[in-house]
């Protein structure tokens, strides 16, 4: 006998199918790498030999991945030896660093964003110090900044010991309040959305008047007149600077965890240009390889604060974001299951910190796919 069914159900159905064979897909590549951790895990907690891997953010994102994954326990030796080395690393002002490699606030919200994903009730105390040392290190009035237009760093945060933030610190900050459940009311929020919107080019909803007269496309940059990639030839042949990837999707992601409601004009104006420039396989505006694994994590949590799973691109096309992402990483997938970037910068050549951006990116590919 002979299955019948009405046509859009029988779609519907083949959709699932589809969708399942491509989850299975990527669980396959998350198996692999989380086998790979489990494999170069040191005594003390840390992974692999690389020149960054005691760093608490090296650390952390590898631990991150690894409780996000399809198949995480709820305690795994192997992840309960990796929150006691970042645990170990907490200072009394809350923030969880290694002094001599600096960077207190970005290692602080990675290990906070590792911690929080374990949801261990032992670590409630840690979490609570660690939220007021990253809130401590948000550049505003009390800090001598002003919220007045020319306030170029005014609700960003940075590195931690810098005095200038920047949208990268920024997002992982906001990341981890968020995990920690942080009100979508508060003034750290609402000043943190300011600072992103003065990153974008969007003349509209950014006030700052050295980011007036580019080309209006919605796209982010690093800081206020300052792109990783150069720039571009604006209005009336001004400089700007150049908008790309990295920088737009971790603002997008950043806005929506920091409250900021879907009909905002800056998160119009910046699914635009998600729209306009949609790549799964390279950063938009960047340079060849250069922060692919970065780029995978904000393109992956862009598109998971939205809540979507298909997306329209400027030409018509209906496309599946997390079935087209996996599939550019796992392309790069070595045989035991490592990544890493041909290009050095940003330390993406570092092969622990390369595997973890890509098993956190696995990871919201096949929760979205499943």
């Amino acid at each position: 006998m002979k299955l019948r069914c009405l046509p859009v159900l029988c779609v519907v159905a083949l959709a699932a199918s589809v969708h399942a064979s491509d989850a299975a897909k990527v669980k396959a590549a998350t198996d692999r790498t989380v086998a790979y951790f489990k494999s170069i895990q040191n005594e003390d907690g840390t992974f692999g030999k690389t020149k960054g891997a005691k760093m608490i953010g090296v650390v952390g994102m590898v631990l991150d991945s690894l409780a996000r994954s399809p198949e995480a326990a709820k305690s795994d030796p192997v992840n309960d030896k990796a929150a006691a080395y970042l645990l170990s690393k907490q200072s009394p002002n809350g923030s969880i660093a290694i002094p001599e490699f600096g960077l207190e606030n970005y290692n602080t919200s990675i290990a906070v964003i590792a911690l929080a994903a374990l949801q261990n009730p032992a670590h409630k105390e840690a979490l609570e110090k660690a939220k007021k040392a990253i809130v401590s290190f948000q550049l505003n009035e009390e800090m001598g900044y002003s919220a007045d237009e020319h306030g170029l760093s005014f609700g960003a945060f940075g590195y931690g010991s810098a005095k200038r933030g920047d949208l990268s610190n920024t997002a992982f900050s906001i990341e981890a309040l968020d995990a920690l459940g942080f009100p979508k009311d508060s003034k750290e929020y609402k000043n943190a959305q300011l600072f992103i919107k003065r990153c974008q080019d969007n003349e509209e909803t950014n006030d700052y008047p050295a980011m007036k007269g580019g080309l209006n496309e919605g796209g982010f940059v690093y800081f206020p007149t300052v792109s990783e990639f150069g720039t571009i030839t604006g209005k009336n042949g001004k400089k700007m600077p150049k908008a790309y990837g990295n920088m737009t999707y971790q603002a997008v992601k950043s806005l929506l965890l920091a409250g900021a409601d879907k009909n905002d004009p800056a998160l119009q104006a910046a699914f635009k240009w998600m729209r306009n420039n949609y790549n799964a396989g390279a950063n938009p505006g960047g340079k060849e390889a250069q922060g692919f694994f970065y780029y995978s994590n904000a393109f992956a949590g862009a598109f998971t604060a939205m809540g979507v799973k298909e997306f329209e691109t400027a030409d018509g096309r209906k496309v599946i974001w997390a079935k087209d992402l996996a599939e550019a990483i796992i392309a790069l997938q070595k045989p035991d299951g490592s990544f890493a970037n041909a290009d050095k910068r940003w330390m993406e050549d570092d092969t622990t910190l390369a595997t973890a951006y890509a098993l956190r990116a696995l990871n919201l590919c096949y929760k979205s796919l499943k």
